[in-house]
């Protein structure tokens, strides 16, 4: 397949450049300097690179429509984010020809706290402050792609880890500042998780299924959750031990709210979130580390790995 990438440049992009690459196929992403470091590791791959700004959806969008499928990982993660995330998807659908595959990047923080009860694809949604926008966007995607005959794939990971990156890295970064690693909240609340590389394989079988034509994937929604829910307070001692912090410490949520935003909130949700729907229909099957394994490995938090 012909696919076309946003984000390939980014912790998640990069793992899917890479599986799409070992999978046989050719891969252009978009990248806004090609001369950066991120972008020279996709050209390493065998990746094209096609330059570009996520703002500017007419530097992409023809290119991004020839494509067999799209995968549209990137964002802004700023104020104007909505707004692009949006522009940009319409404008991408917009090009495409009737057939081909897209895959939007949502997220398990739509569905809010979910109280103790595993959120499923037919749960309501009640999206923290910082990605509300976000089930509008999904709505609109799935109404363009039916209308112009796209197998559009909404797909929602939970928190990814892996090589220490993500939101698991900056607790790491934190440590080294401060001495400590701080969790919002008394740390009782949980998290749905995923494997980075787990989640790769999750966007490839989508974006293939869905070009392939398969009725049970296309206008669909998936969570794509390898651990239901993973204790907070677990996953700050497996950090503390593995960088060797002093303590694990309650971050008061109106506080952390002074240096993170409504960043803060998210982090603070308490969630858990079923990935079986993506088990079935996907043929996904998560074979990467649990959380707490992959979090206790030291190395993943060195400088030199880049948390």
């Amino acid at each position: 397949m012909e696919l076309f990438i946003t984000g390939g440049t980014g912790y998640i992009g990069q793992s899917v450049a890479r599986k799409a690459i070992s999978l046989g196929h050719r891969v252009t992403a978009l990248v806004r300097d090609d001369r950066s470091a991120a972008a020279s590791a996709l050209a390493s791959l065998g990746v094209k690179l096609h330059g570009g700004d996520l703002r500017e959806p007419k530097s992409f969008a023809a290119t991004a429509g020839a494509a067999d499928g799209v995968v549209h990982m990137a964002s802004t993660n700023d104020a104007s984010a909505a707004a692009v995330d949006e522009d940009s998807a319409v404008a991408m659908l917009s090009h495409l020809h009737p057939g081909a595959a897209f895959v939007y990047t949502s997220g398990t923080w739509v569905y809010g706290n979910t109280e103790g009860e595993p959120a499923t694809e037919a749960s309501a949604l009640n999206p923290t402050p910082l990605v509300a926008w976000r089930p509008a966007v999904e709505r609109q995607v799935l109404a363009l792609a039916a209308r112009r005959s796209i197998s559009a794939v909404i797909l929602r990971p939970a928190m990814v880890h892996g090589y220490g990156g993500g939101v698991f890295g900056m607790h790491a970064g934190m440590v080294r500042q401060t001495g400590s690693v701080r969790v919002i909240g008394d740390g009782r609340n949980h998290w749905p998780a995923v494997h980075v590389d787990d989640l790769a394989t999750a966007y490839l079988s989508a974006v293939e299924r869905a070009a392939s034509g398969d009725g049970r994937v296309a206008g669909q929604i998936f969570n794509v959750v390898a651990e239901d829910a993973v204790a907070v307070a677990e996953m700050g001692e497996a950090i503390r031990a593995s960088v060797g912090a002093d303590r694990v410490e309650p971050w008061p949520l109106d506080d952390a709210r002074k240096s993170l935003g409504p960043f803060a909130d998210a982090l603070a949700l308490d969630q858990t979130v079923s990935g079986q729907h993506a088990r079935r229909v996907l043929a996904w099957e998560p074979r990467g580390p649990g959380l707490i394994a992959d979090l206790s490995v030291q190395k993943h938090f060195q400088p030199s790995n880049g948390a």
